[in-house]
């Protein structure tokens, strides 16, 4: 592996093809025409060699957690994309392969008559396996761009421990990426390029069909809250910026209003770029109190989760965690638990604890469960399983299953974090050992509980967020 810039990895040996038709792109996160850089380093790849660009984009139907909700979600981005590219002169391709009868390897198809690929940088899922896997099928130059944050994950050299040791590292050096995204044009214009691979159309009347061809989870619902799309991103972010930004160092942790920015599931999946987030948030009309809150999320938290995964590859599992929290953890694993629960009754939020219900609900009937109640919802499901190894693997399977801003380094951080991950030790007590403790009774004291709860509890009716924060 070689590195070419901060941002740009070149994953193999081969070279360049000579006498190719086109550079090929292939889109696997960053689902967005703009604010990409690495989209950017494939137009200025095309650009050097005289060549037209050609953006592939693929989604396959047994991916870990397939259902109607995920498919739904980057269907409705599809065709927004096409047009975007080809107002700038890109050929975009699109392929939806429905099930094991579906034409196979089109990556590599694709890149038969490619000058060379570029793909996509991201520290965890099936991304990196996916990368291995292009560098092993295909003959040409494999190039991986980091497009996931403000600063590129090259600048940090290993793992930080926690938001403290990394905040001061990008305080330091984020003037200078916090700047205005400069696009890059297309010399070679040309939007028709004939690809070796099916074309899926995915206009909006015929998404709910193609979905239900799938061989995917079908009892998993697309969510009747959040639509996909770069335009719904940034419809989001706009209703956030002027509505909810400027009271947000007061709303943020208000679980009963829409106070809070739910742009999580947009970054996931590369519909909107965390700069223009950022950027829109510093323009905004709010106080600087409101933004330097949202900025601290955005930013050093999120940064602070692709950094924990790029540098940790046990970032699926509890070995990831630090030694004291193991420590703890092996001290206190006979420790009698005062409910225990399955999977199932966890699933179906059949506990005892309205507040950890309706959290639960939530994220099963929208796709996202607030912020402020993730992590009472994972803390208590360490306290209400047999063991720690159990209730991480519940975390997850429900965390990926349902939420549409799952399998995604925020998620795994946000998961570990209630297991001691970029925490400290706290006082020691029974099942928690010395990790950091919440209570339901607690937790719900400092928002409106009850109106959250009653909220969770009308969404089969009436699928829509709660009223906005009003003085």
């Amino acid at each position: 592996m070689e590195r070419i810039n901060e941002r740009v990895v070149k994953l193999n040996d081969a070279d360049e093809r000579q006498g190719a038709d086109y550079v090929l792109y292939w889109m696997q996160m960053y689902k967005r025409a703009d604010h990409n850089h690495a989209l950017n380093f494939a137009i200025e790849k095309a650009n050097d060699l005289g060549l037209p660009l050609l953006v592939y984009e693929g989604l396959k139907f047994y991916y870990p957690w397939a259902s109607d909700r995920l498919h739904t979600f980057i269907l409705e981005g599809v065709e927004e994309k096409r047009d975007a590219f080809k107002d700038r002169g890109i050929s975009y391709v699109f392929y939806l392969q429905k099930d094991d009868d579906s034409p196979k390897q089109t990556v590599k198809a694709v890149s038969e008559k490619a000058a060379l690929v570029v793909t996509d940088d991201y520290p965890c899922f099936i991304i990196p396996e996916h990368n291995r896997a292009i560098c092993e099928k295909s003959e040409v130059a494999v190039y991986a761009v980091d497009s996931n944050g403000i600063i590129p994950m090259s600048k940090f050299e290993k793992e930080n421990y926690a938001a403290y040791t990394i905040r001061p590292k990008i305080n330091k050096i984020l003037d200078e990426y916090f700047v205005t995204f400069e696009e890059i044009e297309i010399g070679n214009k040309d939007a028709g390029i004939d690809a070796d691979c099916p074309d899926t159309d995915c206009s909006a009347d015929k998404i709910e069909h193609l979905v239900s061809e799938c061989d995917i989870d079908h009892s998993v619902p697309a969510s009747l809250i959040y639509k996909g799309g770069t335009e719904n991103a940034r419809e989001r972010l706009r209703k956030f910026v002027e509505e909810i930004l400027p009271t947000y160092d007061k709303t943020r942790n208000k679980c009963e209003i829409d106070g809070s920015s739910r742009l999580s599931s947009y970054l996931h999946f590369g519909f909107l770029s965390s700069i223009e987030a950022a950027l829109a948030a510093r323009e905004a009309d709010a106080p600087e109190d409101a933004k330097d809150e949202f900025l601290e999320e955005l930013i050093v938290r999120r940064e602070l989760s692709f950094n924990f995964t790029k540098f940790n590859d046990k970032y699926d599992s509890l070995e990831s965690l630090p030694d004291w929290a193991r420590e703890t953890m092996r001290e206190h694993a006979d420790d009698e638990r005062e409910y225990t629960y399955t999977a199932k009754e966890l699933e179906n939020a059949e506990t005892h604890d309205d507040l950890w219900n309706a959290a639960q609900r939530e994220i099963v009937e929208t796709g996202e469960m607030h912020n402020y109640v993730r992590m009472l919802w994972g803390k208590n499901v360490i306290a209400w399983t047999k063991t720690y190894e159990e209730a991480f693997d519940t975390l997850v399977h429900l965390n990926n299953k349902y939420g549409l801003d799952g399998r995604d380094p925020n998620s795994y951080a946000g998961i570990l974090w209630c297991f001691g991950k970029h925490d400290r030790p706290w006082f020691e007590r029974d099942v928690f050992g010395k990790m950091r403790y919440m209570t339901s009774n607690s937790t719900g004291k400092k928002f409106g509980s009850k109106q959250y709860i009653e909220w969770t509890k009308s969404l089969k009716d009436d699928p829509s967020l709660p009223a906005t924060y009003e003085e």
